[in-house]
């Protein structure tokens, strides 16, 4: 595996905002129907990873372990905003 960079990192932080929104939305907001959720979801990444390649300030080298532990922070993140919009 590759050196992880910060930007390895943006990708997954946009993923997990992406599903929190679509999440937000069809509990909060509006029901969405599954397929519909997915789509809005894939085009919420898309244009997160699209601001992250455009931006250089992503290009950073991290350690390892820096690089696992804020993914695990990220997956933590994710599984609380996801039950607690869920109440």
């Amino acid at each position: 595996m590759k050196e992880p960079t910060l930007k390895k990192v943006a990708y997954g932080i946009a993923m997990a905002i992406a599903i929190i929104i679509v999440h937000f939305v069809d509990v909060h907001v509006y029901p969405i129907s599954p397929i519909l959720a997915l789509v809005l979801a894939i085009i919420i990444t898309y244009l997160g990873v699209k601001f992250i390649n455009k931006s250089d300030r992503f290009d950073k080298k991290i350690s390892r372990s820096k690089y696992n532990l804020i993914n695990a922070l990220v997956v933590f993140v994710l599984f609380i905003a996801y039950f607690t919009i869920a109440q």
